[in-house]
């Protein structure tokens, strides 16, 4: 059971909108800042976040609290456009409970406003069990009372479920999800209405970590789970919501458990993608991507012992491509076709990082706004850093004469970089171009150049710089 529930006696449910602390720095590219587990109360391995960007490019954050005794609460914090501040915590639900759900969801509402999916144990309350509710403007502020939006008819257990999950439809249909604590348990549920039956998976497995996605093209919308017994045991199954067909991901048996499945559609593009662990186990997995009802997935081929895969869409049909391994994050965003990934950008873990449990990223902006949580230096919780798209940079001939010109190329998962500058680091001599439309800089290696090994870079605004070795021959 991944959730955490807390059992005691009959409490009320009080709604709070209390700003807690004051506005804090973000993690801009190359910082991290910590967004849960703050004033000392370290948030468990266990944690889920939801995430949801507004129109206005703020990035909120909702998270479960602990605290003394019964004193879960649920909060939103906003991750500022420019990721100078992180803002709040502000109150979503408060105590008096008897305890959430670790795993939480964050979608959009009517007139651009937010809306949080959770559950928890909140007796003579009408909500007691089910999944339940609550929305807000797009500043994040006035959070309605909790509403029961899963059957009450007939109730699941969605308080002890093994992950929750949600999305909203093109038409503005919202379903929402929850993985299994015990056999049949799990399931979905389609709009808002606690009069509606809720729907079983119909999988004879333990079904864990579910999470949904719509083709924005077509509208059509999908369930993707962890299978962890069952007929195909050490999969991830999808099903289309429209037929309730079920397939299982190729080659999935190295999907990470314990993290939501990290399914989406594509903005402004057709296609649903899952990313996962590819191969045989969780710990020696290369990370993939797949388009739902495609052969075979797209792999990193020479990335290994990738754990906690995730994706999130880009604009332009792009697709984000982000996992951790030893302790080390890396992501990569790929072409308009969602068919080739870009360079991949490597970056450390947050200060004093013993374990990483978990990723959750964002990129609907362009960059990646990638949040870990990790067990580091001040205790556990989220930390956020945005994450600019790599350069790739490449040098023809290879090695490079003295005398003659060196011909770069920048490029962008493959597309043309116009207006990068090329620095060639020749000694004590530092030779620069500005790539042109075809993204080429040739640059011309003096005659009196050693013979050896040097230093080429490349940055452009947007993007993290990039580096490689030049030899140059006699």
């Amino acid at each position: 059971m991944y959730a955490r529930v807390v059992l005691a006696s009959v409490l009320a449910v009080v709604v709070l909108a209390l700003l807690v602390t004051g506005p804090a720095f973000a993690g801009p590219p190359g910082k991290w800042t910590r967004v849960t587990g703050v004033d000392g109360v370290e948030a468990l391995n266990t944690d889920e976040v939801g995430l949801e960007r507004t129109a206005d490019g703020v990035l909120h954050v909702a998270w479960t609290r602990r605290a003394a005794g019964l004193a879960d609460a649920l909060m939103q914090s906003a991750i500022a456009a420019n990721t100078k501040s992180v803002s709040g915590p502000v109150t979503i639900v408060g105590p008096p409970n008897n305890g959430l759900n670790d795993s939480v969801d964050l979608v959009s509402a009517p007139g651009g406003g937010l809306r949080v999916l959770f559950s928890g144990l909140f007796p003579m309350s009408g909500i007691d069990v089910v999944m339940s509710t609550s929305t807000a403007s797009a500043t994040g502020t006035g959070w309605t009372p909790p509403l029961a939006v899963s059957s009450t008819g007939t109730p699941s257990p969605v308080y002890i479920a093994a992950g929750i999950g949600g999305a909203v439809s093109p038409a503005g249909t919202v379903v929402s999800t929850w993985g299994d604590s015990g056999p049949g348990d799990g399931g979905f549920h389609v709009g808002l209405s606690p009069a509606d039956p809720d729907n079983p998976f119909g999988v004879a497995a333990s079904n864990v970590n579910p999470n949904v996605a719509f083709d924005s093209a077509s509208g059509s919308g999908y369930i993707a789970w962890n299978v962890l017994g069952g007929i195909e045991p050490g999969s991830l199954r999808v099903m289309a919501l429209q037929g309730g067909s079920v397939l299982a991901a190729p080659n999935s048996a190295a999907r990470w458990i314990g993290q939501r499945v990290s399914i989406s559609g594509r903005i402004g593009a057709g296609g649903v993608y899952v990313a996962y662990g590819s191969g045989g186990n969780e710990f020696s997995a290369r990370p993939a991507w797949w388009r739902v009802g495609a052969k075979q997935p797209r792999i990193f081929k020479r990335q290994r012992d990738a754990e906690h895969t995730g994706l999130a869409p880009a604009p332009a049909g792009r697709l984000w491509l982000y996992w951790e391994r030893d302790g080390r994050l890396y992501a990569a965003r790929t072409d308009r076709k969602a068919k080739k990934p870009g360079a991949i950008v490597s970056l450390k873990a947050p200060k004093g990082t013993r374990s990483i449990y978990r990723l959750n990223g964002e990129g609907s902006r362009g960059p990646l706004d990638l949040l870990a949580l990790a067990d580091a230096k001040g205790g556990l919780g989220y930390f956020h850093q945005r994450i600019l798209p790599g350069l790739s940079l490449s040098v023809q001939p290879k090695p490079v004469e003295r005398g003659k010109q060196a011909s770069f190329r920048v490029s962008d998962a493959g597309t043309p970089v116009k207006g990068a500058w090329v620095t060639f680091k020749l000694g004590k001599k530092k030779l620069s171009k500005k790539t042109n439309a075809k993204g080429k800089a040739t640059i011309k290696v003096p005659a009196r150049t050693r013979p050896g090994r040097y230093s080429a870079a490349v940055h452009r605004g947007g993007y993290t710089r990039a580096k490689r070795k030049v030899r140059v021959k006699g």
